[in-house]
C-alpha cells in the first residue's frame, strides 16, 4: 500500500469524470497549485511551454478574454437589436409579426446547428480565424437585412445571421477554458454570458435610430459594429489553441472510488513563476511566436475530415449523457422565457394603455440589460466562491453539480418576472412593474446560462467541444420550436393565460436541478467508460 504522504492525488476521478481535487488541505496533493492561493489545485494542469495559453501573464490573458467578449457583444447586438422595432418594421415592410419572430427562430435554430461547421473548424484550425469570419459574416448580412421587404428575405437574412453568428455561442466557452482554470472558470463564463445576453443592449438605441434614421439603419449600424469588431480582434486577439494531451487517470487500489489517485513522479520544485498563478519548471526551450505570427488567422491543423465527422456525430454521443441533456434542456427552457419577453415587449408597450413611441420601446430594455449584468457576479464570481467553499466542506474535492444550487433562486425569481410582466400587462398595471418583471427574466436567463456552461465543463472536460455544441443544439432547437408558437399562443390564449402557464413551467422546469443534485454524479458514473472511450480517440479541446 503506498503512503498517503507519498501518493500523488490526480485531479481527475477515472470513476467519475468531472470530480476533482480543489483544494489541498495536507499539502501531500503532488500537482501544481495556485500561487495566489496555495491551497487550490490548479486544474487543467498547466505544460511547461510558456506558450501555454494557462501559462500566459494575467494581462496576456486578459487582452484574449476581452477581444472574445467583445466578439461575443457584436455578434449578440447585430442579432437582438431589432427587437425594438419591430413594429416600425411590420408598419413599413409589410412583414407580420408572426413572419417577423419566425425569422428570429430560423436565427436561432442556425445559431446550433451552424456549430456542426464551426465547432470542428475552430478546434482544428484555431478559433480566431472561425470569430474573423463570423464578423465579416453577421457585418454583410445585417445589411442585406436592411433592405428586406418580404417575408422571404426577412427569414433568409435572419438564416444566414445565425450560421454566421453561430461561433458566439459555444466556441468562445472553449476560449475561456483554453484560458483559465476551473476554480476562476465561473467568473469569466459568467462574463461570457452577460456579453452573450447583453446583446439587447442594442435595443436601446435602436428606438432612437428608428426616429431619427429609419429602421434600416438599425440594421446598418450593426453592420458597422461587427466590422469595428473585426478590426479590434484582428489587431489584438491571439490564438488559445493549445494542444494538450490528457491522459486517463488510474485509480490506486488503495484508494476508495472518490479518492482515485494517479501514481507518478512528484514534481521538481518549482523554478519561476510565470504569471504569479501557475508554476513552471522547465529546462526545455520553446519558440515564442512574432507578433505578425500571432496574426494569422488560423493556425496548422490535421484531421479536419475525422475532426468534422466527430462534430456532427458528436451530438449523438452526447445525448448518452444525462449531465448534457439536462444541461442544454433546462439552457433551452430559460432562453425561452427570455424570447417570450421579447417577442413581445414592442406589441406591448407600442400599444395601449402604454402607447410608448419605438425609442421609448428601447429604453425599457435597460432592465434587461441590468439584469444581465448583475447575473455576471451573482452566478460567475458567485458560483466559484460557493464552488470552493462546498469543496472545502467535501474534504477538499468538487463535484461539478455543487453549482447547481444557484438555480434555487430561479425557483423564485422566475416565475415572478414572468407573472410580473405578462400578467401585469394584461391588467394594464403601471409600466414600472413590467421593466421589473424584466429585470428578473433578465437576471436569470443569463444566470442559467452561466452556470449550464461552467457545468457543461467541469462534467465534461476534454469532451467540452462536442459537449457545448449538443447543449446548443439541444437549447437552440428549443427555441425555434418556441419562436415559430409564441405569437400563435398568445392570440389563442392571451397574455394573463398564456403568462401564468409559463410560470408554472418555468418554476417546474427550473426545479429538476434537484434530481442533477441526487443523482448527477451517480450519472457521470455509468457514463465514465464512453467519456474515457470517446477522449481516448483524440477528441480534445
Amino acid at each position: 500500500m503506498t503512503s498517503p504522504a507519498t501518493v500523488d492525488t490526480r485531479v481527475e476521478d477515472p470513476e467519475y469524470p468531472g470530480t476533482i481535487t480543489l483544494v489541498d488541505f495536507t499539502g501531500t496533493v503532488h500537482a501544481k497549485h495556485s500561487a495566489a492561493h496555495k491551497e487550490i489545485v490548479l486544474n487543467p494542469t498547466p505544460s511547461s511551454d510558456p506558450e501555454d495559453p494557462l501559462n500566459w501573464s494575467r494581462a496576456r490573458k486578459w487582452r484574449s478574454t476581452a477581444c472574445a467578449l467583445f466578439y461575443t457583444w457584436c455578434v449578440c447586438v447585430s442579432s437582438s437589436a431589432c427587437y425594438s422595432v419591430f413594429s416600425p418594421i411590420n408598419a413599413e415592410s409589410g412583414i407580420s409579426f408572426t413572419r417577423l419572430n419566425e425569422g428570429t427562430g430560423y436565427m436561432y435554430l442556425l445559431f446550433g446547428w451552424g456549430l456542426l461547421l464551426w465547432q470542428p473548424v475552430g478546434l482544428v484550425f484555431g478559433r480566431r480565424g472561425v470569430y474573423l469570419i463570423s464578423l465579416l459574416g453577421t457585418a454583410m448580412f445585417n445589411v442585406w437585412a436592411g433592405y428586406c421587404k418580404t417575408n422571404g428575405t426577412w427569414a433568409a437574412s435572419r438564416t444566414l445571421i445565425g450560421f454566421f453568428g453561430a461561433p458566439s455561442e459555444a466556441l468562445v466557452e472553449i476560449t475561456m477554458a483554453d484560458l483559465w482554470f476551473t476554480h476562476e472558470r465561473g467568473t469569466f463564463m459568467g462574463l461570457y454570458v452577460m456579453c452573450l445576453f447583453g446583446g439587447q443592449l442594442g435595443c436601446v438605441p435602436a428606438g432612437f435610430i428608428n426616429d431619427s434614421q429609419g429602421w434600416p439603419w438599425v440594421l446598418f449600424w450593426c453592420a458597422i459594429l461587427n466590422a469595428i469588431g473585426f478590426g479590434v480582434c484582428f489587431f489584438f486577439m491571439e490564438e488559445t489553441k493549445y494542444t494538450r494531451h490528457v491522459a486517463e487517470p488510474v485509480a490506486s487500489s488503495s484508494t476508495s472510488q472518490d479518492d482515485a489517485t494517479l501514481e507518478k513522479p512528484a514534481e521538481k520544485t518549482p523554478a519561476h513563476d510565470v504569471n504569479g498563478e501557475v508554476d513552471i519548471v522547465s529546462h526545455n526551450s520553446y519558440p515564442v511566436k512574432s507578433y505578425w505570427q500571432k496574426l494569422a488567422p488560423f493556425s496548422n491543423g490535421t484531421g479536419f475530415t475525422r475532426q468534422f465527422l466527430k462534430g456532427v456525430m458528436g451530438p449523438a454521443v452526447m445525448l448518452q449523457f444525462p449531465t448534457v441533456v439536462f444541461s442544454g434542456f433546462i439552457y433551452g427552457c430559460y432562453l425561452c422565457w427570455f424570447a417570450l419577453v421579447n417577442a413581445t415587449v414592442s406589441l406591448i408597450f407600442a400599444s395601449p394603455p402604454y402607447s410608448f413611441k419605438a425609442d421609448i420601446v428601447g429604453l425599457t430594455y435597460i432592465a434587461e440589460v441590468i439584469g444581465t449584468m448583475l447575473s455576471a457576479y451573482g452566478a460567475g464570481t458567485v458560483a466559484d466562491m460557493l464552488s470552493i467553499r462546498l469543496a472545502k466542506r467535501n474534504k477538499g474535492v468538487l463535484e461539478p453539480e455543487f453549482r447547481l444550487w444557484l438555480f434555487a433562486a430561479g425557483c423564485i425569481l422566475t416565475p415572478l418576472g414572468i407573472l410580473l410582466y405578462g400578467v401585469g400587462a394584461a391588467h394594464g398595471i403601471s409600466w414600472v412593474g413590467l421593466v421589473f418583471g424584466m429585470a428578473f427574466i433578465g437576471f436569470m436567463s443569463p444566470a442559467s446560462g452561466s452556470i449550464v456552461v461552467s457545468y457543461v465543463v467541469d462534467c465534461c472536460g476534454e469532451l467540452s467541444g462536442e459537449a457545448m455544441t449538443t447543449v446548443v443544439l439541444i437549447r437552440n432547437t428549443m427555441n425555434f420550436g418556441f419562436n415559430y408558437g409564441v405569437t400563435p399562443w398568445l392570440d389563442h390564449s392571451g397574455y394573463q393565460n398564456t403568462f401564468i402557464v409559463a410560470a408554472v413551467l418555468a418554476l417546474v422546469t427550473t426545479l429538476s436541478f434537484l434530481i442533477m443534485i441526487k443523482w448527477g454524479k451517480q450519472s457521470r458514473k455509468l457514463t465514465a467508460k464512453l467519456y474515457w472511450r470517446r477522449m481516448r480517440k483524440g477528441n480534445h479541446i
